[in-house]
């Protein structure tokens, strides 16, 4: 299994990378990668340019390289890039202020500052809102007011017809003891007569 740093070198094969000198595989997996490149056909027009740099065409004859194996897809794969004739779309750079987090942090407070101006001044706003909170708090409070006063006029009037009937069966109640007692007292003669 390959190490961070080794997967990242040979993602970039970088000519002159520091990695080279510390790992023996890496180097090694450069010098194949090289060795190959010699034996890949070139397109004619980029083997002409290269001809036309001074010093590049060295006199004498060339030694043949040993093959280095390659694994098949990798071996097809540079053979594809071999032939291919047409340029390699060059990837558009990352944006600067994607790279830079001063100028995340400028742009967000560039839109922060632009839908405050938008939206209204925020002291003011939370004043409006503070006020419309209030205003309805206090509307909820008279709404509770209004019916606990209903409530309460409710439950007295229902205590004073209670103690008004409660009233009327006690009176009525001393009545008829009063008439019993009575009744009781005419009925004493006769009892005490009958006993002697």
């Amino acid at each position: 299994m390959l190490r961070p740093a080794c997967r990242r070198f040979r993602a970039e094969l970088a000519p002159g990378d520091p990695h080279l000198r510390s790992c023996p595989a890496c180097a090694a997996y450069a010098a194949a990668m090289e060795r190959a490149a010699f034996r890949i056909p070139l397109p004619a027009r980029l083997r002409s340019k290269l001809r036309a740099i001074p010093g590049a065409a060295a006199p004498g004859p060339r030694l043949p390289l040993p093959q280095a194996p390659l694994p098949d897809p990798l071996r097809d794969r540079l053979r594809g890039l071999a032939r291919s004739q047409e340029p390699r779309p060059v990837p558009r750079p990352i944006p600067v202020w994607v790279r830079t987090s001063r100028y995340a942090v400028a742009a967000s407070y560039l839109m922060a500052v632009l839908v405050g101006l938008t939206a209204g001044n925020p002291v003011q706003l939370g004043r409006q809102a503070a006020d419309r909170m209030s205003q309805a708090v206090s509307e909820r409070l008279d709404e509770g007011r209004e019916r606990l006063d209903v409530w309460e006029d409710t439950v007295r009037e229902r205590y004073g017809e209670t103690r008004r009937s409660l009233e009327d069966s006690l009176g009525s109640l001393d009545h008829r003891v009063d008439e019993l007692s009575q009744s009781l007292r005419s009925l004493e003669p006769l009892i005490t007569r009958r006993i002697r």
